[in-house]
């Protein structure tokens, strides 16, 4: 079995185990009543709004396309992001759509552009959800765990100093020199992801991808937002901009399908911690991951008429 096919199932193996321990110690009939009280419109709304959520993407990847010169319309554009979501309930962390659908344009266009376009568009989602749960931490410290503190500022560091190593330095095509110096194919394919990377210098260009992103991530929040109602639960909608944001700078680490069991898992120490019950904060997560998967099956559709 090759490294690739081994991590995926090393994070097979952490998603259930999580999912496992996780239900086992709340108790599954406690998650099964909670759940049982979803009211359906409201399920049905957080499932409109996940759609546009990936409308509003799929505009901002059309526009860091453009900038590439990669002229593709916006229906298609909606296509492959759908195709990504699809991809990224199955694949590792919620990154390995974002390989597929660059993979399936990079083979009609320049595929070093597609994928620096793919990667500018994660960091740009990524500065967003940091910016809200960093000015959420420095707004409501008082209110969060003190356990989950360092590990999120850890993150935040780990991620603006990678950042900065990247556009300021030279200091990752150094380190690919290093790794890749007996695949001369993988490593000037990287540098050219690296080097288109640095030329995405259109500050209006950005500034309005950063804002999408903003709005994606208020919208996300305001989803869960609307989950917990769907399950009869009142909790005031300002912890939910504290803590989901904290919970997607988790769920990104690369430990587990789609976040399934670290999503769950950071909502039940997190909105615990205000006195929310471990099987409503779960039941929270869980819904959030369904509405996911419920909305990938449109990119699962669009992928076998696509091929």
């Amino acid at each position: 079995m090759n490294t690739k096919r081994r991590g995926i199932l090393l994070r097979i193996t952490i998603s259930i185990t999580l999912l496992f321990i996780i239900i086992y110690t709340i108790g599954f009939e406690r998650i099964k009543q909670q759940l049982s009280h979803t009211i359906f419109w409201l399920f049905l709304l957080a499932l409109i709004v996940e759609n546009f959520g990936v409308m509003i993407s799929a505009k901002k990847w059309q526009m860091l396309l453009h900038d590439k010169k990669i002229e593709i319309s916006y229906m298609d554009s909606l296509s492959y992001y759908y195709i990504g979501s699809f991809f990224n309930t199955m694949m590792p962390s919620s990154v390995g759509g974002d390989v597929i659908k660059a993979y399936m344009l990079g083979k009609k266009v320049d595929k070093i552009k597609v994928f620096s376009s793919v990667i500018m568009d994660r960091l740009t989602g990524l500065i967003a959800v940091i910016f809200i749960a960093v000015l959420a931490i420095a707004s409501f410290y008082p209110l969060l765990p003190r356990h989950v503190i360092p590990l999120i500022l850890l993150i935040v560091i780990f991620f603006f100093l990678s950042l900065l190593l990247l556009i300021k330095t030279s200091f990752f095509e150094r380190l690919l020199d290093i790794i890749f110096r007996r695949w001369k194919k993988v490593r000037d394919f990287f540098h050219g992801i690296i080097m288109s990377l640095k030329t995405y210098k259109d500050k209006k260009l950005l500034l309005s991808a950063l804002l999408i992103s903003f709005l994606f991530h208020l919208l996300m929040i305001l989803n869960n937002y609307v989950l917990s109602i769907s399950i009869g639960m009142d909790i005031p909608l300002i912890y939910f901009f504290i803590f989901v944001p904290v919970a997607e700078l988790l769920v990104a680490l690369p430990i587990s399908i789609q976040g399934f069991g670290v999503r769950e898992g950071s909502y039940a120490i997190l909105f615990s911690s205000v006195g929310t019950s471990y099987a409503a904060a779960f039941s929270i997560g869980f819904l959030d991951q369904i509405v996911k998967v419920v909305v990938s099956i449109i990119g699962g559709i669009i992928y076998v008429f696509k091929k």
